[in-house]
C-alpha cells in the first residue's frame, strides 16, 4: 500500500508574475497559444484556460493539471485532488495556492523548475506524510535557491494530515493524539503533545497578528518598493504565503478545536 503524501504551496507577487505563472503552467503541459491579432491574454483569460484544459484532460474535481508544474516530471499528483486559487489579497498582493495528495514525495526540483520560469517569485511550501518519521514542514523557494525550514515541523504535519483533529469527536482527536504521542516519543521529539498543541495556537495567533491590518501591510510594501528594500519586502511576502497555507481566516474554527483538545489532554 503506497504512502500518502499531501502538499501545499503558495506563490505570492504582483499580478504580472501570476500572469507569467499562468502562462508558463500553460506551456509546460503544450497548452499555451499566443494571440497575434490582439492584446496579450489578462490573467482571467488565463485562468479560464487552465481550468478549460484541466477539465478537459483531468478529474472533474481538479483545477490544474500536476503536467503544468513541470516540463521534465518524476512526481505525479492524485487525480481529484489538485486544487489551485489564484487571488488577491487585501493588502494588493496576488497568491496562487496550489494542493495536491500523491503516492510520491514533494518533489523540490519539479517546483524549482517552475520557480525559475516564472522569473522567480516566492514559493513556500507545506508538505508532510502520513508516515509521521518521513519529511514534514516547510520549504521555501527563493531567488532561485531551495531552502528548509524546519521550525514548524510537527505543527505542519498536524495541520496538513489532520486538520488539527477539527471535526472529529474529541474522544477520537484524543486517542489520534496519544498515538502521535507514542511516535514522537519513539523519535526523541523534544516536545510533548501539550506543548504541540500550545505552539499550533501561538503559530495561527502569530499570524493573524501580522495580517490583521492589510491597509498598514499594503503602505510598507508601497514604502518598501519605493525604497528598494527587498530584504523587508520578502518579509512581508512570507507573512502573507504564511497566512494563506495555515488558512489564519479560520482561526476562530482551528482555535475552537485546539482550545477543546489543550482541555482535555490537560484534564487526561
Amino acid at each position: 500500500m503506497s504512502t500518502l503524501y499531501r502538499q501545499r504551496i503558495v506563490v505570492v507577487g504582483n499580478e504580472q508574475d501570476m500572469i507569467r505563472l499562468a502562462m508558463v503552467l500553460l506551456d509546460n503541459a503544450g497548452y499555451l497559444e499566443l494571440p497575434e491579432d490582439r492584446p496579450p491574454y489578462t490573467l482571467a483569460e488565463l485562468t479560464d484556460q487552465i481550468q478549460q484544459r484541466t477539465r478537459e484532460d483531468g478529474d472533474a474535481n481538479d483545477t490544474f493539471l500536476y503536467s503544468m508544474i513541470s516540463r521534465h516530471r518524476f512526481g505525479e499528483a492524485t487525480e481529484g485532488t489538485c486544487r489551485l486559487l489564484i487571488s488577491r489579497s487585501p493588502c494588493g498582493l496576488y497568491t496562487a495556492l496550489f494542493r495536491y495528495d500523491s503516492a510520491e514525495p514533494f518533489q523540490s526540483h519539479e517546483w524549482l523548475d517552475l520557480h525559475k520560469r516564472c522569473g522567480m517569485p516566492l514559493m513556500v511550501i507545506q508538505r508532510a506524510s502520513e508516515d509521521f518519521s518521513l519529511d514534514k514542514g516547510e520549504v521555501v523557494l527563493s531567488g532561485g535557491h531551495v531552502m528548509d525550514n524546519w521550525d514548524t515541523m510537527c505543527e505542519c504535519w498536524l495541520w496538513l494530515m489532520e486538520q488539527y483533529g477539527c471535526g472529529l469527536p474529541p474522544e477520537e482527536a484524543l486517542e489520534k493524539l496519544s498515538r502521535l504521542s507514542e511516535i514522537m516519543q519513539r523519535e526523541e521529539y523534544d516536545m510533548d503533545i501539550p506543548t504541540l498543541l500550545h505552539s499550533c495556537r501561538l503559530n495561527l495567533e502569530t499570524l493573524a497578528l501580522n495580517m490583521q491590518d492589510p491597509a498598514a501591510l499594503k503602505e510598507a510594501i508601497d514604502v518598501a518598493l519605493r525604497r528598494q528594500d527587498y530584504v523587508r519586502l520578502s518579509e512581508y511576502y512570507y507573512m502573507l504565503a504564511e497566512s494563506i497555507l495555515w488558512e489564519t481566516e479560520h482561526n476562530a474554527k482551528w482555535f475552537a478545536t485546539l482550545d477543546t483538545l489543550i482541555e482535555r489532554v490537560a484534564q487526561s
